[in-house]
Protein backbone atom coordinates (compact mmCIF):
# COMPACT_ATOMS: atom_id res chain seq x y z
CA UNK A 1 0.00 0.00 0.00
CA UNK A 2 1.45 3.61 -1.00
CA UNK A 3 1.74 6.32 1.14
CA UNK A 4 2.43 9.54 1.08
CA UNK A 5 4.91 12.25 2.25
CA UNK A 6 4.04 15.85 2.06
CA UNK A 7 7.11 18.54 2.96
CA UNK A 8 7.50 22.09 1.47
CA UNK A 9 10.47 23.37 -0.72
CA UNK A 10 10.77 26.24 -1.46
CA UNK A 11 7.30 27.33 -0.53
CA UNK A 12 6.04 24.61 -2.54
CA UNK A 13 4.18 20.98 -1.16
CA UNK A 14 6.10 17.76 -2.74
CA UNK A 15 4.63 14.44 -2.17
CA UNK A 16 7.00 11.64 -2.29
CA UNK A 17 5.60 7.84 -2.29
CA UNK A 18 6.82 4.63 -0.79
CA UNK A 19 5.35 1.38 0.32
CA UNK A 20 5.07 0.50 4.23
CA UNK A 21 7.77 -1.45 4.62
CA UNK A 22 6.59 -4.86 6.17
CA UNK A 23 8.08 -4.40 9.71
CA UNK A 24 5.98 -1.23 9.78
CA UNK A 25 2.99 -2.48 8.29
CA UNK A 26 2.76 -5.72 11.12
CA UNK A 27 3.50 -3.18 13.75
CA UNK A 28 0.50 -0.96 12.71
CA UNK A 29 -1.67 -3.93 11.70
CA UNK A 30 -1.05 -5.29 15.70
CA UNK A 31 -1.37 -1.65 17.66
CA UNK A 32 -4.77 -1.66 15.80
CA UNK A 33 -5.83 -5.46 16.65
CA UNK A 34 -4.92 -4.18 20.38
CA UNK A 35 -6.86 -1.39 20.45
CA UNK A 36 -10.05 -2.56 19.13
CA UNK A 37 -9.73 -5.03 21.53
CA UNK A 38 -8.90 -3.54 25.04
CA UNK A 39 -10.07 0.41 23.89
CA UNK A 40 -6.68 1.58 25.47
CA UNK A 41 -3.70 3.52 23.63
CA UNK A 42 -0.73 1.69 22.77
CA UNK A 43 2.59 2.40 24.76
CA UNK A 44 5.62 1.36 23.09
CA UNK A 45 7.41 -0.46 26.34
CA UNK A 46 3.98 -2.22 27.24
CA UNK A 47 3.63 -3.60 23.65
CA UNK A 48 7.00 -4.54 22.86
CA UNK A 49 6.25 -6.88 26.06
CA UNK A 50 3.00 -8.10 25.83
CA UNK A 51 3.91 -9.57 22.27
CA UNK A 52 7.43 -10.49 22.87
CA UNK A 53 8.66 -8.77 20.01
CA UNK A 54 12.29 -8.60 19.36
CA UNK A 55 12.75 -4.43 18.93
CA UNK A 56 13.72 -2.22 22.20
CA UNK A 57 11.22 -0.03 23.00
CA UNK A 58 13.10 2.96 21.95
CA UNK A 59 12.97 1.72 18.07
CA UNK A 60 9.28 0.32 18.89
CA UNK A 61 8.64 4.40 19.56
CA UNK A 62 10.47 5.68 16.65
CA UNK A 63 8.31 3.41 14.25
CA UNK A 64 5.18 4.61 15.93
CA UNK A 65 6.62 7.88 15.64
CA UNK A 66 7.48 7.20 11.96
CA UNK A 67 3.73 6.05 11.38
CA UNK A 68 2.36 9.27 13.08
CA UNK A 69 4.01 11.38 11.18
CA UNK A 70 2.84 9.50 8.34
CA UNK A 71 -1.20 9.92 10.01
CA UNK A 72 -1.70 6.20 10.85
CA UNK A 73 -1.09 7.01 14.26
CA UNK A 74 -2.21 9.34 16.94
CA UNK A 75 -2.06 10.13 20.36
CA UNK A 76 -5.45 11.05 21.96
CA UNK A 77 -3.33 13.19 24.62
CA UNK A 78 0.05 14.12 25.33
CA UNK A 79 1.08 11.52 27.68
CA UNK A 80 -1.07 8.69 26.44
CA UNK A 81 0.28 6.05 23.75
CA UNK A 82 -1.00 5.58 20.22
CA UNK A 83 -4.06 4.86 18.43
CA UNK A 84 -5.27 4.42 14.88
CA UNK A 85 -6.25 7.58 12.72
CA UNK A 86 -9.18 6.63 10.44
CA UNK A 87 -6.36 6.32 7.65
CA UNK A 88 -4.71 3.51 10.56
CA UNK A 89 -7.86 1.37 10.50
CA UNK A 90 -8.27 1.63 6.42
CA UNK A 91 -4.93 -0.05 6.07
CA UNK A 92 -5.79 -2.47 8.95
CA UNK A 93 -9.28 -3.60 7.07
CA UNK A 94 -7.74 -3.58 3.70
CA UNK A 95 -5.02 -5.52 4.98
CA UNK A 96 -8.05 -8.16 6.73
CA UNK A 97 -9.89 -7.70 3.17
CA UNK A 98 -6.99 -8.64 0.84
CA UNK A 99 -6.49 -12.36 2.82
CA UNK A 100 -10.53 -12.91 3.33
CA UNK A 101 -11.99 -15.52 1.68
CA UNK A 102 -15.69 -14.26 0.17
CA UNK A 103 -16.18 -17.77 -1.01
CA UNK A 104 -16.42 -19.73 2.17
CA UNK A 105 -19.97 -20.98 2.75
CA UNK A 106 -19.69 -22.60 6.19
CA UNK A 107 -18.61 -20.60 8.61
CA UNK A 108 -19.55 -20.15 12.83
CA UNK A 109 -21.99 -17.20 12.68
CA UNK A 110 -24.47 -17.46 15.37
CA UNK A 111 -27.00 -16.12 12.64
CA UNK A 112 -30.30 -18.52 12.99
CA UNK A 113 -31.27 -19.27 9.97
CA UNK A 114 -34.05 -21.56 10.76
CA UNK A 115 -35.65 -18.73 13.06
CA UNK A 116 -35.63 -16.59 9.96
CA UNK A 117 -37.40 -18.95 7.43
CA UNK A 118 -40.48 -19.51 9.71
CA UNK A 119 -41.19 -16.02 9.71
CA UNK A 120 -43.60 -15.37 6.59
CA UNK A 121 -43.70 -11.50 7.13
CA UNK A 122 -41.12 -9.49 5.74
CA UNK A 123 -41.57 -6.88 8.77
CA UNK A 124 -40.88 -9.78 11.13
CA UNK A 125 -38.22 -11.20 8.74
CA UNK A 126 -36.09 -8.34 8.92
CA UNK A 127 -36.43 -7.30 12.79
CA UNK A 128 -35.14 -10.40 13.37
CA UNK A 129 -32.78 -9.88 11.08
CA UNK A 130 -31.27 -6.86 12.45
CA UNK A 131 -31.71 -8.06 16.32
CA UNK A 132 -29.25 -10.93 15.32
CA UNK A 133 -27.05 -8.70 14.16
CA UNK A 134 -27.08 -6.33 17.04
CA UNK A 135 -26.94 -9.39 19.60
CA UNK A 136 -23.87 -11.44 17.54
CA UNK A 137 -21.92 -8.34 16.36
CA UNK A 138 -22.25 -6.34 20.50
CA UNK A 139 -22.91 -2.92 18.28
CA UNK A 140 -26.26 -2.05 15.98
CA UNK A 141 -27.73 -4.17 13.18
CA UNK A 142 -29.26 -1.73 10.50
CA UNK A 143 -31.30 -3.00 7.36
CA UNK A 144 -32.87 -1.04 4.25
CA UNK A 145 -36.16 -2.76 3.00
CA UNK A 146 -36.82 -3.89 -0.54
CA UNK A 147 -37.28 -0.66 -2.98
CA UNK A 148 -41.14 -0.81 -4.05
CA UNK A 149 -39.72 -1.14 -7.96
CA UNK A 150 -39.31 -4.67 -6.54
CA UNK A 151 -42.26 -5.14 -4.80
CA UNK A 152 -44.45 -7.14 -7.49
CA UNK A 153 -48.01 -7.46 -6.51
CA UNK A 154 -49.47 -10.93 -5.95
CA UNK A 155 -52.91 -10.78 -4.54
CA UNK A 156 -54.99 -7.81 -2.72
CA UNK A 157 -57.63 -8.51 -0.13
CA UNK A 158 -59.64 -5.47 1.72
CA UNK A 159 -60.99 -6.56 4.90
CA UNK A 160 -63.98 -4.79 6.76
CA UNK A 161 -63.59 -2.70 9.85
CA UNK A 162 -65.75 -0.38 12.33
CA UNK A 163 -66.74 2.43 11.93
CA UNK A 164 -66.58 2.26 7.91
CA UNK A 165 -62.90 1.54 7.79
CA UNK A 166 -61.47 -0.79 5.70
CA UNK A 167 -58.00 -2.65 5.88
CA UNK A 168 -56.13 -2.51 2.47
CA UNK A 169 -54.13 -5.66 2.60
CA UNK A 170 -51.53 -6.32 -0.26
CA UNK A 171 -49.38 -9.00 -0.34
CA UNK A 172 -45.95 -9.41 -2.60
CA UNK A 173 -44.60 -12.03 -4.96
CA UNK A 174 -41.58 -11.88 -1.95
CA UNK A 175 -44.04 -12.40 0.85
CA UNK A 176 -43.98 -8.96 1.88
CA UNK A 177 -47.83 -7.84 3.33
CA UNK A 178 -48.56 -4.46 2.92
CA UNK A 179 -51.26 -3.54 5.23
CA UNK A 180 -52.84 0.16 5.42
CA UNK A 181 -56.58 1.34 6.92
CA UNK A 182 -58.94 3.61 4.16
CA UNK A 183 -61.79 5.39 5.53
CA UNK A 184 -64.57 5.26 2.77
CA UNK A 185 -68.09 7.77 3.25
CA UNK A 186 -70.38 5.24 2.75
CA UNK A 187 -70.52 1.15 4.50
CA UNK A 188 -69.91 -1.67 2.28
CA UNK A 189 -70.58 -5.40 2.15
CA UNK A 190 -68.90 -8.50 2.63
CA UNK A 191 -69.79 -9.38 -1.15
CA UNK A 192 -68.81 -5.99 -2.49
CA UNK A 193 -65.80 -6.34 -0.62
CA UNK A 194 -64.71 -9.62 -2.24
CA UNK A 195 -65.69 -8.48 -5.64
CA UNK A 196 -63.05 -5.50 -5.27
CA UNK A 197 -60.48 -7.57 -4.25
CA UNK A 198 -60.84 -10.15 -6.78
CA UNK A 199 -61.13 -7.16 -9.72
CA UNK A 200 -58.08 -5.23 -7.78
CA UNK A 201 -56.07 -8.87 -8.01
CA UNK A 202 -56.65 -9.38 -11.60
CA UNK A 203 -56.12 -6.12 -12.43
CA UNK A 204 -53.12 -4.94 -10.50
CA UNK A 205 -51.08 -8.79 -10.35
CA UNK A 206 -47.39 -8.63 -11.87
CA UNK A 207 -46.81 -5.11 -11.34
CA UNK A 208 -44.59 -3.08 -9.06
CA UNK A 209 -45.72 -0.20 -6.45
CA UNK A 210 -44.42 2.72 -8.63
CA UNK A 211 -45.86 1.10 -11.78
CA UNK A 212 -49.20 0.89 -10.04
CA UNK A 213 -48.87 4.47 -8.54
CA UNK A 214 -47.64 5.44 -12.17
CA UNK A 215 -49.79 3.99 -14.77
CA UNK A 216 -52.22 1.21 -13.88
CA UNK A 217 -54.42 3.37 -11.94
CA UNK A 218 -54.66 6.45 -14.74
CA UNK A 219 -55.35 3.28 -17.21
CA UNK A 220 -58.14 1.58 -15.51
CA UNK A 221 -59.90 4.53 -15.18
CA UNK A 222 -59.65 5.04 -18.62
CA UNK A 223 -60.73 1.26 -19.73
CA UNK A 224 -63.38 0.24 -17.25
CA UNK A 225 -66.81 -0.48 -17.98
CA UNK A 226 -68.98 2.21 -16.15
CA UNK A 227 -70.16 1.39 -12.63
CA UNK A 228 -70.28 3.07 -9.09
CA UNK A 229 -68.31 -0.50 -7.56
CA UNK A 230 -65.17 -0.23 -9.63
CA UNK A 231 -65.07 3.26 -8.79
CA UNK A 232 -64.68 2.38 -5.49
CA UNK A 233 -62.44 -0.09 -5.42
CA UNK A 234 -60.08 2.02 -7.14
CA UNK A 235 -60.93 4.85 -5.07
CA UNK A 236 -59.87 2.59 -2.10
CA UNK A 237 -56.52 1.27 -3.56
CA UNK A 238 -55.51 4.62 -4.82
CA UNK A 239 -55.39 5.89 -1.08
CA UNK A 240 -53.98 3.15 0.12
CA UNK A 241 -51.26 2.70 -2.33
CA UNK A 242 -50.87 6.56 -2.01
CA UNK A 243 -49.91 6.18 2.03
CA UNK A 244 -46.84 3.55 1.30
CA UNK A 245 -43.57 5.01 2.21
CA UNK A 246 -40.68 4.56 0.93
CA UNK A 247 -38.28 1.59 1.68
CA UNK A 248 -37.91 1.28 5.47
CA UNK A 249 -35.08 1.33 7.86
CA UNK A 250 -34.71 -1.16 10.42
CA UNK A 251 -32.28 -0.01 13.36
CA UNK A 252 -31.88 -2.48 16.72
CA UNK A 253 -28.84 -2.28 19.23
CA UNK A 254 -28.32 1.24 19.79
CA UNK A 255 -28.67 0.62 23.30
CA UNK A 256 -24.75 -1.64 22.70
CA UNK A 257 -23.38 1.68 21.26
CA UNK A 258 -24.17 3.52 24.21
CA UNK A 259 -21.72 0.88 26.60
CA UNK A 260 -18.82 1.36 24.56
CA UNK A 261 -17.09 4.14 26.95
CA UNK A 262 -15.68 6.39 23.55
CA UNK A 263 -19.44 6.55 21.82
CA UNK A 264 -20.55 8.06 25.12
CA UNK A 265 -18.15 11.34 24.36
CA UNK A 266 -20.38 14.37 23.06
CA UNK A 267 -19.18 14.43 19.68
CA UNK A 268 -20.29 10.46 19.26
CA UNK A 269 -23.41 10.59 21.54
CA UNK A 270 -24.60 13.14 19.46
CA UNK A 271 -23.87 11.47 16.44
CA UNK A 272 -26.14 8.70 18.00
CA UNK A 273 -28.90 11.00 19.06
CA UNK A 274 -28.43 11.95 15.09
CA UNK A 275 -28.90 8.87 13.93
CA UNK A 276 -31.86 7.77 16.10
CA UNK A 277 -33.72 11.06 15.40
CA UNK A 278 -32.44 11.10 11.48
CA UNK A 279 -32.94 7.92 10.02
CA UNK A 280 -32.31 9.68 6.27
CA UNK A 281 -29.03 9.63 7.65
CA UNK A 282 -28.41 5.95 7.66
CA UNK A 283 -30.76 5.54 4.49
CA UNK A 284 -28.83 7.49 2.41
CA UNK A 285 -25.47 5.49 3.63
CA UNK A 286 -27.62 1.87 3.31
CA UNK A 287 -28.56 3.41 -0.52
CA UNK A 288 -24.78 3.90 -1.48
CA UNK A 289 -24.22 0.19 -0.04
CA UNK A 290 -26.60 -0.32 -3.65
CA UNK A 291 -24.52 1.24 -6.19
CA UNK A 292 -22.76 -2.00 -6.25
CA UNK A 293 -22.15 -5.82 -4.96
CA UNK A 294 -20.30 -6.67 -2.28
CA UNK A 295 -18.90 -6.19 1.18
CA UNK A 296 -18.59 -1.79 1.49
CA UNK A 297 -16.44 -0.84 4.72
CA UNK A 298 -16.78 2.83 5.82
CA UNK A 299 -14.31 4.05 8.59
CA UNK A 300 -14.80 7.42 10.20
CA UNK A 301 -14.80 10.69 7.89
CA UNK A 302 -15.49 8.14 5.02
CA UNK A 303 -19.08 7.88 5.78
CA UNK A 304 -19.23 11.69 4.23
CA UNK A 305 -22.35 12.15 6.77
CA UNK A 306 -21.44 15.66 9.14
CA UNK A 307 -23.53 15.09 11.46
CA UNK A 308 -22.01 11.21 12.04
CA UNK A 309 -18.57 11.01 13.47
CA UNK A 310 -16.16 8.59 15.29
CA UNK A 311 -18.28 5.69 13.68
CA UNK A 312 -17.79 3.18 10.83
CA UNK A 313 -20.27 0.97 9.12
CA UNK A 314 -19.83 -2.52 7.45
CA UNK A 315 -22.54 -3.22 5.16
CA UNK A 316 -23.54 -5.35 1.79
CA UNK A 317 -26.45 -5.26 -0.91
CA UNK A 318 -28.81 -8.23 -0.35
CA UNK A 319 -30.87 -9.86 -3.58
CA UNK A 320 -33.85 -11.13 -5.20
CA UNK A 321 -32.49 -13.07 -8.06
CA UNK A 322 -29.63 -11.30 -9.26
CA UNK A 323 -31.31 -7.61 -8.80
CA UNK A 324 -29.63 -5.61 -5.70
CA UNK A 325 -32.86 -4.94 -3.46
CA UNK A 326 -31.89 -3.74 -0.35
CA UNK A 327 -28.77 -3.33 2.04
CA UNK A 328 -27.75 -4.85 5.72
CA UNK A 329 -25.08 -3.90 7.78
CA UNK A 330 -23.63 -3.14 11.68
CA UNK A 331 -23.01 0.49 12.76
CA UNK A 332 -20.09 0.88 15.23
CA UNK A 333 -17.00 2.95 16.66
CA UNK A 334 -14.14 2.60 14.72
CA UNK A 335 -11.97 0.79 16.75
CA UNK A 336 -14.96 -1.99 15.60
CA UNK A 337 -13.93 -6.07 15.57
CA UNK A 338 -13.72 -5.35 11.65
CA UNK A 339 -12.41 -9.56 11.25
CA UNK A 340 -15.85 -10.52 12.96
CA UNK A 341 -18.01 -8.18 11.81
CA UNK A 342 -16.66 -8.34 8.05
CA UNK A 343 -17.96 -12.15 7.87
CA UNK A 344 -21.09 -11.82 9.91
CA UNK A 345 -22.69 -9.16 7.47
CA UNK A 346 -21.35 -10.91 4.34
CA UNK A 347 -22.91 -14.46 5.28
CA UNK A 348 -25.90 -12.52 6.81
CA UNK A 349 -26.48 -10.83 3.38
CA UNK A 350 -26.37 -13.90 1.46
CA UNK A 351 -28.85 -15.84 3.71
CA UNK A 352 -31.53 -12.80 3.06
CA UNK A 353 -30.58 -13.06 -0.93
CA UNK A 354 -31.20 -16.58 -0.93
CA UNK A 355 -34.43 -16.32 1.24
CA UNK A 356 -35.75 -13.63 -0.39
CA UNK A 357 -35.20 -15.55 -3.91
CA UNK A 358 -37.20 -18.78 -3.03
CA UNK A 359 -39.90 -16.43 -1.37
CA UNK A 360 -40.35 -14.50 -4.68
CA UNK A 361 -40.60 -17.73 -6.60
Amino acid sequence: MLIKYYFLIMGQEKIKERRLEDREASILQAIAYEYITTGKPVGSRSFVQKYSLSISPATMRNIMSDLEGMAYLMQPHTSAGRIPTDKGFRYYVDSLLESYDFSLKDREISVNEEAIRREVQFDKIFSLITKMLSQESKYAGVLLTPRFDFTVVKRVVLVPMDNNEILFILITRTGMVLTKKVLVSSSVTQDELYDFSRYLTEELCGYDIYEIKDTIFERLRKEKASGANIDMALDIAELAVAQFEEPRLHIDGIENLLKIPEMVEEDRLNSLLNIIEEKNIIRRIMERTMEKEGIRTLIGEEIKEDKVTGCSMVSTSYKIGNKMVGAVGVIGPTRMDYGKVVPLVDYTGRVVSELLTKMSK
